[in-house]
């Protein structure tokens, strides 16, 4: 490793190399982590890890979940600072996330081409590649104590009513609780435009069971020849419901994962990898508009 004085010495484009190369090995050991991720306990924690931090891009969810999944609530050096007036215990080592590296350039040069919709602006940005900054955990800081979600739904389903309500706000389709679903069916996501819950089942599991059929109307709404394999349907939408689960801060005791480490036999590292990014989209938005229906 270069000394702080070589590196200072270092011109920019040495400079930008370096930090590259370092963003390349976390990217390969994301590599690593995705189909280690598949066991059945690590993909449980990789979906905790998703909950707490659905903004982050799917790269930087599977670096935190690999260097410090017990992680709540991150952020980097000088936010703790400047946002929430507390500071990092010294001592402490930072979690490697990717950073974008981002350029202003000149309109008219030839790598960034002018549009209609930029004509009067004299630069834009252009993402140039990736480094490695760092993140602390809050449980790595001290100072003030955070502010507290009071949206936030408790692991008893006391604000049932409000859950099931934003659950039936944000789905495309109308949510009924009914009854005469088949034997062993507590829920189904029909294409012909409605999602079905049994009734008479306790909350938890209603919650549980509307979110999973949610997000199968929000994934596999489409083409029927374009959709994956039955198997893989149901590891999505109970993936998805169990990270939106966790996000709303409802009992995830129930979920089991154990189909997904046999799911993944004989499956690429590709295909894995886009299971992953589906899940986390499709956590992200489902979570994103919940949160707004019930901070309303």
């Amino acid at each position: 490793m270069k000394s702080n004085k070589a590196y200072k010495d270092m011109t920019r484009e040495e400079r930008r190399a370096a930090a590259q190369a370092k963003a390349q090995a976390a990217l390969d050991r994301i590599g690593d982590g995705v189909r280690s991720v598949w066991s059945s306990e690590a993909w449980a924690q990789w979906l905790q890890t998703l909950a707490k931090f659905h903004d982050y891009s799917l790269n930087n969810t599977m670096l935190i979940a690999m260097q410090m999944p017990e992680a709540t609530r991150v952020a980097s050096y000088r936010s703790w600072r400047r946002d929430f007036n507390r500071h990092v215990r010294k001592g402490e080592h930072g979690i490697e996330v990717l950073v974008p590296m981002v350029v202003k350039s000149k309109l008219g040069n030839e790598e960034t081409p002018r549009d209609d919709a930029e004509e009067e602006s004299t630069e834009r940005k252009r993402l140039v590649g990736f480094k490695v900054g760092h993140v602390f955990d809050v449980s790595q800081t001290e100072g003030e104590p955070l502010p507290t979600i009071a949206e936030h739904v408790t692991g008893n389903v006391e604000r049932y009513d409000e859950v099931m309500g934003a659950i039936c706000a944000v789905s495309a389709y109308p949510v009924s609780i009914v009854d005469g679903l088949p034997p062993e069916t507590n829920g189904l996501f029909s294409r012909m435009g409605y999602i079905a819950i049994r009734s008479g089942m306790p909350q938890g599991q209603t919650v549980k069971t509307a979110l999973h059929e949610l997000a199968h109307s929000v994934l596999h709404d489409g083409d029927a020849e374009q959709m994956p394999d039955r198997a893989m349907r149901e590891v999505q939408a109970e993936s998805v419901a169990y990270a939106v689960s966790a996000a709303l801060g409802l009992d995830t005791s129930g979920y089991s994962f154990g189909y997904v480490a046999s799911w993944a036999v004989g499956k690429t590292d590709e295909e894995m990898r886009r299971c992953t990014q589906v899940v986390r989209d499709a956590a992200k938005d489902i979570i994103d508009k919940m949160d707004i229906v019930l901070a309303a």
